[in-house]
């Protein structure tokens, strides 16, 4: 160990080192790391604020120490340092956007603090472009910048306070709510960040506290030599974007005896368009809330020669996890994790080069993997997965344990595992997983844990900030681009409560099949036009099993909810339609009270099933399932809506595609007494070119029940207007209630209908309005 000898003169921290370690830590940072020493004052600046609670004045926010704090950094020798020092009450310095310089290190005492000014004016890199939300992000300066400042530091036992909950002069939001804003409305915010430092090797933070920043804590880009050591990191969970500290395109860094906790990745080693990442060691540090420690998403640039080891993580999201996809994905390799306890943490370990659904030619592949003792105490879901039968992830696993965790917890694909050469409890099976035995191997035991998990050491000198943590919200996010909670939707369903949730999904393509059985789901696109955010797949009745087997959202759960979305099976945009097998669902939904507004459906022959639950012994459908359908589109050409529940489609839009014959509706009304029909008000009828020949609908069973209310028809409509199942061979025509009312276009063809249509009165009509029709249930309140 280093031996020290800590002075405490007028206030100032002098750190000396009487005896130094003659080599350098076990860890893959190639330089001999030491705890770092304060140097010589140069300047010492006196505070002149106070903030009684976390508040300062009106006035005093105007009072920036900014000019003054500049203006001694800049004066100040390289190898010296610029001192912040408060005394009694008066312990506040306030600053806008600052640099600094070569050699030259910001030393804040304790008991003293640097709040960051809410003046969103102060950090515009562009008039304006900062504390707003737009479709560009990035305009925002930093509060602090090492930029080609080498050697450069800032240490101390006080704090920087970025107040990212606070209200921001001359708006009515916080930088926080910012963030929010943007995640929810599909856009980028302009928030700033304490610290970047950029091409400044040989940076050290040493012992301060960082606190509630607006953004990330600490970005390091291009640098060759980053230490921090002892150095808290102090956010709400809730803060969104909030990471701790982020190496990217760097080498030899070390991140050693700190203590994080924030709203995303603890910390998170990146490599994009910059280059490589190298040679990191993080070590000796305890990570509470946040995202865990990981590498990527962007990892384009190679990541290699990482080092984890004597670390807890306590409460986080996600512990050891490697993230990336194959738009931005490179080489990870040489990366080592030893020495770990994780405990009440969702996803214990995630390595996945799966993290979005974006497709590229960047291939994330991850080998020479070390898990070795490990220890999970609590459950969690475990992912272990390689892109493909090509690029498998290669790991080794060594004296690994997870305590309580069941066998579906663990998800592993394309892997080749080593094992040993402790056999621990954790050993993944899975799809084209090959998981072999070192020769030798003996059984494991698990480290000791419990006894090294902490409580967060605050900084009770340094004075807090009035700074609000954001409310828990508990909607789940879900983008395809890795930016959100999730970025599988069926993975935030299954995350979701089984009371209930809501999900806010972000603009994307969503190639999966997504089932929905637990009540009160609601899925929402984040951006108003619903053709930005697709979920798409394409199963098809002869490739599943049949056709209400191949529906890409299957739901069942009652009082669903969905706006903004489209629902598409594109089976038949891949293969050629035929009478036989080519019938694909884009949505089957079978609950009740099920709503939709704004959505589009696309598909050809069966796109939408509208159905009841079977739930009767003898088969017969049970209660009947309300569903309606407000500003949708739907999309195909054969019985392209049909099924048996009671649905109202409102102010729709009801698409044929080319066919040799078309029919809107297939409804499934079994016997007299069943509560069932389609209701059709005030919708529009259109057809894409050569669509022809398509009429209304015909029975799928005996009692088919369907009404048009002014409705507008186009010519496509023919002017029988139904049909027969199978004319000639089925009768159902004759007991089926199809009806009309007020309906306009060139396909109306009132006189030239097929007789057993009913041309409804006014007041015949008005049993078939929507909440006369839908027993009571009134969606439009919801």
């Amino acid at each position: 160990m280093v031996q020290r000898l800590s002075i405490f003169f007028a206030g100032s921290l002098v750190l000396l080192l009487t005896s130094f370690l003659s080599m350098s830590l076990p860890a893959q940072d190639r330089r001999n790391v030491l705890e770092p020493h304060v140097p010589p004052v140069c300047a010492r600046l006196e505070s002149r604020l106070s903030a009684p609670h976390g508040l300062l004045t009106d006035t005093d926010e105007r009072r920036e120490d900014t000019v003054r704090i500049q203006k001694a950094i800049d004066s100040c020798g390289e190898g010296k340092s610029v001192e912040l020092h408060g005394t009694g009450a008066r312990n506040v310095f306030l600053a806008g956007p600052f640099h600094l310089q070569a050699g030259v290190t910001l030393l804040i005492d304790a008991n003293t603090v640097l709040y960051a000014s809410r003046d969103p004016r102060d950090y515009d890199v562009t008039p304006g472009s900062c504390g707003v939300v737009d479709q560009n992000g990035h305009g925002c300066k930093p509060l602090i910048l090492a930029d080609r400042a080498p050697r450069s530091a800032i240490m101390g036992d006080g704090a920087i306070d970025g107040r990212g909950g606070e209200t921001l002069l001359g708006q009515s939001t916080s930088w926080w709510d910012l963030a929010h804003f943007a995640k929810i409305h599909d856009s980028k915010q302009n928030c700033t960040r304490i610290l970047i430092v950029r091409a400044s090797d040989s940076f050290i933070l040493y012992r301060i506290t960082l606190r509630n920043s607006p953004n990330f804590h600490v970005s390091i880009e291009k640098t060759n030599g980053f230490t921090a050591w002892g150095v808290k990191v102090d956010t709400p969970a809730t803060a969104r974007n909030t990471d701790g500290i982020d190496p990217s395109a760097s080498s030899d860094v070390s991140i050693l005896y700190s203590s994080i906790r924030t709203g995303d990745d603890d910390v998170a080693i990146k490599a994009g368009r910059l280059g490589a990442s190298s040679h990191i060691t993080v070590a000796h540090d305890h990570f509470y809330s946040g995202h865990g420690m990981s590498i990527g998403s962007e990892t384009n640039g190679g990541v290699n020669s990482v080092r984890v080891f004597d670390l807890t993580i306590d409460g986080a999201d996600n512990g050891i996890r490697i993230k990336s996809d194959p738009s931005r994905g490179g080489l990870v390799e040489d990366v080592a994790y030893e020495n770990v306890c994780i405990r009440n943490v969702k996803n214990p370990i995630v390595l996945t080069p799966k993290y979005t659904l974006n497709t590229g030619d960047q291939l994330p592949i991850y080998r020479d993997i070390t898990l070795r003792d490990i220890h999970i105490i609590t459950p969690g879901q475990v992912i272990l997965e390689g892109l493909d039968a090509n690029h498998k992830l290669d790991l080794t696993l060594d004296n690994v344990f997870a305590d309580g965790l069941p066998a579906n917890a663990i998800h592993a694909s394309n892997a080749v595992i080593a094992l040993g050469p402790r056999l621990g409890n954790l050993v993944p099976t899975g799809d084209n997983v090959a998981a072999t035995q070192r020769p030798g191997i003996t059984t494991g035991a698990p480290i000791t844990c419990e006894a090294r998990f902490e409580p967060y050491p605050l900084n009770p000198t340094a004075p807090r900030s009035a700074t609000a943590a954001p409310p828990i919200d508990n909607s789940l996010y879900v983008a395809a681009d890795g930016s959100g909670d999730f970025y599988s939707i069926q993975k935030a369903l299954d995350a979701a409560p089984d009371t209930g949730a809501m999900l806010l999904i972000a603009p994307g393509t969503y190639r999966e099949v997504i089932s929905i059985s637990k009540p009160n789901i609601e899925l929402r696109g984040s951006n108003a036009d619903a053709s930005k955010t697709v979920i798409v797949f394409d199963k098809s009745a002869g490739s599943s099993g049949g056709t209400l087997h191949s529906a890409t959202a299957e739901i069942r759960g009652d009082n669903f909810r969905a706006e903004n979305l489209t629902f598409a099976n594109d089976w038949n945009a891949r293969h050629t339609q035929v009478p036989v097998g080519s019938q694909a669902l884009a949505v089957l939904v079978a609950a009740d009270k099920a709503f939709f507004s704004n959505v589009r459906f696309l598909g050809n022959q069966d796109t939408l099933y509208a159905g009841s639950r079977d739930c009767a012994p003898d088969g017969e459908p049970c209660a009947p399932t309300r569903q309606y359908f407000t500003h949708c589109y739907v999309e195909g050409n054969v019985d392209f809506i049909f099924g048996d529940s009671k649905a109202v489609f409102d102010h729709c839009e009801i698409h044929s595609t080319p066919h040799s014959e078309g029919f809107l509706t297939a409804q499934s009304k079994h016997y007299p007494a069943e509560d069932s029909g389609f209701v059709f008000n005030h919708c529009t009828l259109t057809a894409a070119p050569g669509a022809t020949n398509v009429w209304l609908g015909r029975p799928w069973r005996a009692y088919a029940t369907v009404v048009f209310l002014n409705t507008e028809m186009g010519a496509h409509i023919l002017p029988e207007g139904w049909r027969e199942w199978h004319p000639g061979e089925t009768h159902s025509i004759e007991t089926v209630y199809y009806a009309e009312f007020n309906s306009t276009g060139p396909g109306a063809h009132r006189e030239e209908r097929d007789p057993h249509t009913k041309l409804l009165r006014a007041d015949e009509a008005i049993q078939f309005e929507t909440k006369n029709f839908l027993d009571g249930w009134d969606p439009g309140s919801q």
